[in-house]
């Protein structure tokens, strides 16, 4: 009895409110600000939070960038991010490592660069990320050649990289690891046919045919090997 009257409570409630699209927005960011924190105030911390993943993850590479306004206060521009513990555990992963970005929401938006890898028992292993501003040639280099110095990374032929073919990315690879081998994400590249007109039965046939090969690939003995 007590469950049905607290049902009937939360309706009533619920019907007597009388708000708007404009307020439910409103208060949905006073809420998320008073959970989170101000996003302002968050990046003024990243200092102190490079200091304590170093001081809690003794070897970890930690580089943070930053310019300066036209008012002279200093700015966040760029942050990597390798751990020790991963560094370690590079040396038994398989050779096959993916790279992709991601555009980050918020009021000051910016990109996501993350690296992963396959380790021993084909479960993605990560390598590294970095928080920039644009996806660009400039940024990607940055980003690759951290992450060869990091993982000691020297016969770069014995690596093969996979991305989604923008920008810059294959600039930056031929630059950074110019004897590596290069594949393409199937998914982006049925997502680059799709947004180019490529939706007929035939493209559907051949993007499934073509996901069944590299499924198989995938548990072939000479994959595991």
């Amino acid at each position: 009895m007590e469950e049905d009257n607290e049902g009937e409570l939360d309706n009533a409630l619920f019907e007597s409110c009388d708000v708007n699209k404009d307020q439910t927005i409103r208060a949905k960011r006073l809420a998320l600000k008073k959970l989170e924190g101000c996003p302002d105030s968050q990046f003024s911390m990243l200092w102190d939070y490079a200091k304590e993943v170093k001081r809690t993850n003794p070897g970890s590479i930690v580089i943070l960038g930053s310019v300066e306004d036209d008012n002279g206060d200093t700015r966040f521009n760029r942050l990597y991010i390798c751990l020790e513990a991963i560094m370690k555990g590079f040396v038994d992963c398989r050779t096959l490592i993916g790279v992709d970005g991601y555009h980050l929401k918020g009021p000051h938006k910016g990109i996501l660069l993350t690296i992963v890898c396959v380790d021993v028992n084909n479960c993605l292993y990560p390598l590294a990320w970095a928080v920039v501003n644009t996806k660009s040639r400039e940024t990607w280099e940055w980003f690759l050649i951290c992450l060869k110095y990091d993982l000691g990374i020297v016969r770069s032929y014995q690596n093969t990289f996979m991305s989604d073919k923008k920008n810059g990315s294959l600039q930056a690879f031929g630059e950074v690891f110019p004897d590596s081998q290069h594949r393409f994400c199937v998914r982006h590249l049925r997502g680059n046919f799709k947004s180019t007109g490529f939706r007929g039965l035939a493209y559907r046939r051949h993007c499934g045919k073509l996901q069944m090969l590299v499924q198989k690939v995938n548990r072939s003995k000479g994959w595991r090997n």
